[in-house]
This record gives structure tokens, C-alpha cells and sequence, in this order.
């Protein structure tokens, strides 16, 4: 009996944690999902064509580890659903020329992240509205340009070398300027 009752007590002998890799092109689905940790995962990457997501195993004994580091994990990808929000309400602001607003959530959206990328698709998707708007697009160029500059000095690019980081923001920098001309 007391086999028995061991073997119901005893702790799994591994435990799974999700990754998603935090970026604006991360689905929701997949980001919902960082952090996660399990024994038996219900959600196993790849969740559809071009996940990049994977699972880490883990033994028991770094439960307390890999629970600490959960918390971060979903933290950080809650703040990249806010910033999207923020950033996908400053783009529908521009259509209805509320551009003060506009500049403000998309400030906001920066304070998480600020992609390049996202510009780009910005600068297409707003083509016809930028090109008959001097004054918003010089609006939009100092703001990007700013937001571009702070981006480099989030924790996380403190460990890339400075001359990287340089090569990096001058070449964003440029790209703005060119979108935004």
C-alpha cells in the first residue's frame, strides 16, 4: 500500500515552460502562452506555419526558477499586446486627423518597444494620407526619430557593444528620415 501511495505522490519528472519570442509579428495566440509552464503541454510549437515558438524542459527541483521567471515572461508579453493596442489606436487616429492623440499613444506604444518594421508598414498603409500631409509627416518623422534614439537604452541592449547599437540606430535613423521625407 505504501508503494502505492508513494507513486500517486510522487512529482512528475519534468515540467515544460513556453517561448514565444516577444515581437510585433507574434501572433496573440502564441504570445498569450509565453511563460507557461506545465507537465503535460496542451499547446506544443509549432501552433501554425512560421511559429517560432518552442518549449524548455525543466526538472522539478527549478520549479520555483521557472515560476519567478514565468511571471516576467507574461509580463513582458502583456506589455507587447498593450503596445500593439496603443500603436493600432494611434494608426486609426491618423485617418481621423487627431494627430496630437495620435503621436501620444504611439509615444506610449514606443515606452515598450518601437520597431522599424512597424513604421514601414505604417508609412504603406497611411501612403496616400503622408503624401498629401507635409506637416504630418515632419509630425511623425522628429517623433520616430526620438522614439528610434530611447529605444536603444531599454535594459535589454545594454549587452550588445556600442558600436553595434550605433551601426544599428544610424541606419533606423536613416530609414525614418527616407519614410518620412
Amino acid at each position: 500500500m505504501a508503494v502505492v501511495m508513494a507513486l500517486f505522490q510522487r512529482k512528475p519528472e519534468k515540467y515544460f515552460q513556453f517561448y514565444a519570442q516577444v515581437h510585433f509579428l507574434t501572433c496573440e495566440v502564441c504570445l498569450i502562452h509565453h511563460g507557461e509552464i506545465s507537465r503535460d503541454p496542451q499547446h506544443k510549437p509549432p501552433l501554425h506555419p512560421d511559429c517560432r515558438c518552442h518549449l524548455l524542459e525543466f526538472p522539478p527541483t527549478e520549479l520555483e526558477h521557472y515560476r519567478e521567471q514565468s511571471e516576467r515572461m507574461r509580463l513582458r508579453a502583456q506589455q507587447e499586446l498593450l503596445r500593439r493596442k496603443l500603436w493600432s489606436r494611434a494608426a486609426d487616429r491618423l485617418n481621423g486627423a487627431n494627430y496630437a492623440q495620435a503621436e501620444e499613444l504611439f509615444r506610449q506604444a514606443a515606452q515598450v518597444e518601437f520597431y522599424l518594421e512597424e513604421v514601414e508598414q505604417l508609412c504603406q498603409e497611411k501612403r496616400d494620407l503622408l503624401a498629401s500631409n507635409p506637416e504630418l509627416r515632419a509630425r511623425l518623422q522628429k517623433l520616430f526619430i526620438k522614439c528610434y534614439r530611447v529605444k536603444f537604452s531599454l535594459d535589454k541592449y545594454r549587452p550588445i557593444p556600442s558600436r553595434t547599437i550605433l551601426l544599428w540606430e544610424t541606419q533606423g535613423l536613416e530609414r525614418i528620415k527616407e519614410l518620412l521625407l
